[in-house]
């Protein structure tokens, strides 16, 4: 909601003193800014269009601030049609209504084409053809009125309009350079001088020492609804961080975020970027509580703090919470404007696979990674550059096919020979996809910085990916490379060493185990495990089973067992995503011919070393449990029902053993991904929902895998 203020607002207003805040970042920090509020904000949009017998909507030309616009009935409709929308989206298609009638009336309008250019902006979200209707607008009245109008005319009120759309329109494309020369056009032209819009694209271009002056500029104003200073407090919040001065980040954002503490209303986006501050400095308590502080008010710009708090729930294990906290995502999307969409949609999308790749739902998820990785965000309004976003969602989907690859050649250790023949097959068309795709993400890490900063814990400037996948990267370049970047990545970090080394050591636990020196993978390993966070529950069970590979390769059986309880109990399936295996002994529990023949399948299974001193497979025709050498139960799985024949029965223990076993405790069901509901709490349109977050993404995927 707040893009729709900052542009309406200054229109419905008619004042080019008035302050406008910058528009809000999405993906990174800082997340957005405050929301004007009183006279400033847009009227409340109605329902329901009311239309006229000849089907246009009801021409209302008597609005306020319509006597400054001018122009025709048609063009003055379209524009008091645009001072009501608000968020509502439908809204918009009265405002193109007017503006096409006008422009049949008039191709050479300049009102008419800023209004086109409006609704394509704030109605469609089409950026190009808002780009278009708004050049066009702007050469038109310079054709018709030169580049000069007086401020105060006709002319020069819709000017500003223009400008103003202009500027806005590019720093969602990503455009920094031209929004910084519209800010430039609006003071040229108008004598309208807003240089606090400046900081935001300064920021973008990596201008830090200009952008933190004009945010402190912004800051020092005296303006009296206080959004100048809001906008400086949040791009020195984004400037300090992308600097990397991890404090003075912080310091920043919490004050951006101070002044809105105990306002019941506004303050989201503040409290959000706060909220990611907190995260930086390992502070997942207070990150907590500020992006639940987030949620209880308006939404605002393109922040989505339910899905923040999705990836820290899943970060710290906590997945009863991650699953209703994605749930009231969708919810918190449906209350913005439609046309923010496109700033964080693949971001959505991830944090739903991100979800479903934890919860063992991989071949659901491979249908979301696959058109992220070909539809990525446009990161106009984050402080993350493209390639952060890009680079980020080709390694998640080359994760999630290597995931599916591994699961159909399980899958074929038990098939008939043409099926098993086709798993294959299959799988070996996935590892080549993930190959193409590691070597595109592997172009995005060849620069230097990104890869130290991705190396680096919580380090802006990284790929845009969950923390608890960053060792992902280590396969990717190399464990030469990845150990020299962490080795200059330690010296240069900020955080106190008791948090910064267990990341370090995980990290280079991998390398160490790509490269077979596995004393020195299960030694950094330990530390890892020993010296973690209690929050980073998914990072210490990856670190834990790298730890259990390199044991399980030196035949330490003992500590194995050790390290695989901290992944068995929190993320079992990690085990399935580095392709590692656990040693077992197989043990049938009862002689029939269907336990008999997963018996004989499962020993050439590439996800059990069979017949090593290890852990116990029990396998029956009802269940499939895994226990302690001394018989102490780890987990059970039962053996879902079907036919009874000997050939069915056995591929389904077989299939129970290689991925019932690997799901961690959440229970997202067939039954979630297809009419999850969602609303924890009633709020936003939950109650007016018919579709799932997760039905309204996987609905609109690629059919992808079998």
């Amino acid at each position: 909601m707040i893009a729709t203020a900052l542009v309406l607002a200054l229109i419905a207003q008619g004042d080019p003193t008035v302050p406008v805040p910058e528009m809000p970042p999405a993906a990174e920090l800082p997340e957005g800014e405050p929301e004007p509020e009183g006279e400033l904000a847009p009227s409340p949009s109605p329902s329901s269009e009311p239309v006229s017998k000849d089907g246009l909507p009801v021409m209302n030309t008597t609005c306020p601030g319509v006597s400054e616009f001018e122009g025709t009935d048609e063009e003055r409709a379209g524009f008091c049609q645009l001072m009501t929308c608000g968020v509502a989206q439908t809204c918009y298609v009265a405002v193109r209504t007017w503006a096409d009638k006008a422009l049949r009336a008039n191709e050479r309008s300049f009102r008419a084409h800023f209004l086109m250019g409006a609704a394509q902006h704030l109605g469609e979200g089409n950026l190009p053809k808002a780009l278009f209707h708004l050049e066009r607008a702007d050469q038109l009245l310079t054709d018709a009125h030169g580049k000069f109008p007086a401020p105060a005319s006709s002319q020069g009120a819709v000017l500003r309009r223009i400008l103003l759309e202009l500027v806005y329109v590019h720093g969602e494309m990503d455009h920094h350079e031209q929004k910084i020369r519209h800010v430039d056009l609006l003071k040229d032209r108008l004598g309208i001088n807003f240089p606090a819009l400046k900081a935001w694209p300064l920021l973008k271009l990596k201008r830090w020492d200009e952008a933190r002056e004009v945010a402190k500029q912004a800051i020092e104003s005296d303006d009296v609804g206080g959004w100048w200073r809001a906008t400086g407090l949040t791009a020195l919040c984004a400037v300090e961080s992308e600097r990397r001065d991890r404090q003075a980040a912080y310091e920043a954002c919490l004050a951006a975020a101070q002044p809105v503490m105990r306002d019941p209303v506004d303050g989201g986006v503040a409290l959000s970027n706060a909220a990611s501050a907190s995260i930086e400095m390992f502070k997942f308590d207070e990150a907590e509580r500020l992006w639940l502080e987030s949620t209880r008010r308006q939404t605002e710009g393109t922040i989505n703090p339910w899905g923040r708090l999705t990836h820290l729930y899943l970060r710290q294990g906590r997945f009863a919470e991650a699953l209703s906290a994605l749930r009231e995502m969708k919810s918190y999307r449906m209350a913005r404007p439609s046309y923010f969409d496109q700033q964080d949609q693949s971001d959505a999308n991830l944090t739903v696979a991100s979800l479903l790749i934890v919860a063992g739902r991989v071949e659901d998820a491979l249908r979301i990674t696959t058109r992220v990785a070909q539809n990525p965000d446009r990161q106009g309004t984050s402080s993350a550059a493209f390639e952060q976003n890009q680079g980020g969602n080709f390694i998640v989907d080359r994760m999630a096919r290597l995931d599916v690859a591994r699961r159909f050649e399980e899958r074929a250790v038990s098939a008939p020979f043409k099926e098993a023949m086709k798993l294959r097959a299959k799988a070996a068309k996935l590892r080549v996809e993930a190959w193409i795709l590691s070597h595109r993400a592997g172009k995005i890490l060849a620069d230097t910085e990104r890869l130290s900063t991705t190396l680096r814990p919580e380090c802006p400037g990284s790929i845009e990916l969950p923390a608890w996948l960053d060792g992902e990267v280590v396969s990717i370049v190399g464990p030469g490379v990845a150990l020299a970047t962490i080795a200059a990545a330690r010296k240069e970090e900020s955080l106190p060493e008791h948090l910064a080394e267990p990341i370090f050591a995980a990290l280079e636990a991998e390398a160490y185990l790509i490269q077979g020196d596995d004393e020195k993978a299960l030694a950094k390993a330990d530390v890892a495990v020993k010296g973690m966070v209690p929050s980073e529950a998914l990072i210490r069970a990856r670190a834990a089973a790298i730890g259990a590979e390199a044991a399980r390769r030196m035949g330490r059986h003992t500590d194995v067992v050790r390290l695989l309880g901290h992944v068995l109990t929190i993320d079992p399936g990690v085990i399935r995503r580095l392709g590692h295996v656990i040693p077992v002994e197989l043990i049938m529990k009862e002689e029939t011919p269907a336990v008999h023949a997963a018996f004989e399948a499962l020993q050439s299974s590439p996800r059990f070393d069979v017949g090593t001193s290890g852990y116990r497979l029990e396998l029956s025709e009802d269940a499939v449990v895994l226990t302690l050498p001394d018989g102490s139960e780890i987990t059970r799985a039962m053996v879902p029902a079907g036919p009874r024949d000997n050939e069915a029965l056995a591929r389904r223990i077989a299939k129970t053993a290689h991925e019932d076993l690997f799901e961690p405790p959440v229970d997202v069901t067939q039954s979630d991904i297809r009419s999850l509901d969602g609303g924890l709490g009633g709020g936003g349109r939950a109650s007016e929902r018919a579709k799932s977050v997760l039905d309204e993404v996987l609905e609109k995927a690629a059919p992808m895998g079998p």
